[in-house]
Order: structure tokens, then C-alpha cells, then sequence
């Protein structure tokens, strides 16, 4: 292989070694050893095929799939499924999509006045995509906080190769690397992930008592949601719903505070707790961590 060939591909190498959808993915998070709080996804708001490729139910997938990765969270489908009622709603929407929102192009040439010089280039489009966020109170309906995310997506070729200056004919290889408008998506949902965590700081961690009997107390949150024998849990009782006359939403529930419970020990799901101050708790009341 001559020099300037050499040259030519080192090039080629470091541009796509510079490029953003070239670049090697990032390290996964450490493993999150806190109590892990209930949340769930609803349907996107979303053109069927925005863009000709991007569905309501794609969306939903992806960012129900984030957020079970991030590993501080439990994804239930829907505000309550299998017994578990979700902390908080994620309702989102497809505000914004641009499939062309700009690009670029790089090129590196041979010496001058040869026959057959050498030619490398990169060439990029650029896309866009921004989701809203509302994250919602499961129990109450209220909107807890606003968001947007957007993200971008690139499609970008790469191409080396020996090229006759008299013909143009071209000799030698070339790759092709495209990002399509999914990408752009998903990068939206990874920044959506990060504020969704921020907000959900401002929502207890919340779970329910399953039974009580003869001064044992069963919990219906476990090693999957990082429970630990030593805890201990405020008992409150639900009171009265206070809702919307004219929408039915519910704008709030009074709770009574009747005692603590201590978790003793945990398995997979659930957990037993005994009973630390305050009257035996009953089925369904809430438990917070104060």
C-alpha cells in the first residue's frame, strides 16, 4: 500500500472516529441499590407513521423499555397490574419531527496532478425529534411535572477509495453506516428517562399492605424493588376521596396516619413486616417511607 493510500485511510478512520453515530456506546450505569418507586407508561400521542416509519405503539415500546433499563424503577402496564398500583403516569407526545434538518459533508484528496489520487469523505443528515412529557399523580390525576426532550439523529457515509482524475472512476472499497429516524427517538427517550427520574424525587416511595394476620404484616414490594429487612414504614389509612364535581377527577385523598410497621424479611415481590407502633394495619392501606 502506498503512503499517500495510507494517509488517505487514516483519515477516513479518524473522521468516523469523530463522527457521533460512530461513536462506541457508553458505559452502562452502575446497578441502583435504592427503593425502587412504580411507574407507568401511557400510549403516546403520535402519527401513526410519523415520517413513514415512527408509531404511537414504537414509542410507548421504547420508552416503557428505557425506563425498565434504567434499573431505578418498576414499569408496571398501566396504573395498576398485577396487584402493584404505579406511584406516577408518563403520558407523552410526538411534538416535533424534522427528517432533514441539515448535514454536512468532509472530503480529503490525494496529491495534485497524479493519475490516481486519493479521496476520502464523510457526509452527514441530520434529524429531529421532540416529545412532551407530563408526568401525572396515579392516585390523583394531577400533573406533577412538564418536560420536553429532544433528540437527533444522524445518517452518515463513509468512503475511501482510489479515484482516476481523468475518468473519475473510482478503485478501492467504501463503507455505508445510516442512523435512521429511530435513533432520533431514541435519543429523545434517553434524555426523557433523566428528567422523569429528577421528578419523580419529588414522589414518595409508596407500597401496600397485602395482608395482615396474627401480628404479621405482608407487603407487596420486595428484592424487586430493593426493599431491606430493617425498614421502617409509615401505615396510613385512605380517608375521604375528594374529586371534580364537573370532570370526576380526583383532586386529592385524605389520609390518616395510623402507625409504623418494620420489615423483617424479603422476598422476590413481597415482604412481612411486624408491627412497630400505631393499630394492626388492614388490606390495602398505604405505606410510605417518611
Amino acid at each position: 500500500m502506498t503512503v499517500s493510500r495510507r494517509l488517505i485511510l487514516g483519515a477516513v478512520v479518524a473522521l468516523a472516529l469523530c463522527h457521533p453515530a460512530l461513536a462506541a456506546n457508553a458505559p452502562p450505569p452502575p446497578a441502583y441499590d435504592g427503593l425502587k418507586k412504580t411507574i407507568a407508561v401511557d400510549t403516546f400521542l403520535a402519527t401513526e407513521a410519523v415520517g413513514g416509519s415512527v408509531t404511537a405503539e414504537g414509542m410507548t415500546a421504547m420508552l416503557t423499555q428505557a425506563l425498565a433499563n434504567d434499573g431505578r424503577f418498576v414499569v408496571v402496564e398501566g396504573a395498576q397490574a398485577g396487584g402493584i398500583t404505579a406511584s406516577a403516569t408518563v403520558r407523552a407526545a410526538v411534538t416535533k419531527y424534522e427528517a432533514n434538518a441539515g448535514g454536512s459533508s468532509l472530503g480529503v484528496g490525494g496529491p495534485m496532478g497524479s493519475l490516481l489520487a486519493g479521496r476520502a469523505g464523510l457526509k452527514s443528515q441530520k434529524a429531529v425529534m421532540e416529545i412532551s412529557l407530563r408526568l401525572v399523580d396515579a392516585s390523583t390525576g394531577q400533573v406533577i411535572s412538564t418536560s420536553k426532550a429532544q433528540g437527533t439523529a444522524r445518517s452518515s457515509s463513509a468512503d475511501a477509495g482510489v479515484v482516476n482524475n481523468w475518468t473519475g472512476a473510482s478503485a478501492g472499497g467504501g463503507t455505508f453506516h445510516t442512523t435512521p429516524i429511530g435513533q432520533a427517538g431514541e435519543d429523545a427517550i434517553a434524555k426523557a428517562v433523566e428528567m422523569i427520574a429528577a421528578d419523580m424525587r419529588r414522589v414518595p416511595w409508596s407500597a401496600q399492605v397485602i395482608e395482615a394476620d396474627a401480628g404479621r404484616v405482608y407487603v407487596n414490594a420486595g428484592a424487586d424493588r430493593n426493599v431491606q429487612a430493617g425498614t421502617v414504614l409509615t401505615v396510613y389509612r385512605q380517608g375521604k376521596v375528594f374529586t371534580d364535581p364537573s370532570t370526576g377527577v380526583v383532586l386529592d385523598v385524605d389520609l390518616q396516619r395510623i402507625g409504623t410497621i418494620r420489615i423483617d424479611s424479603v422476598r422476590d415481590r413481597l415482604s412481612t413486616a411486624s408491627v412497630v407502633s400505631g393499630e394492626a394495619p388492614a388490606r390495602g392501606d398505604l405505606l410510605k417511607l417518611d
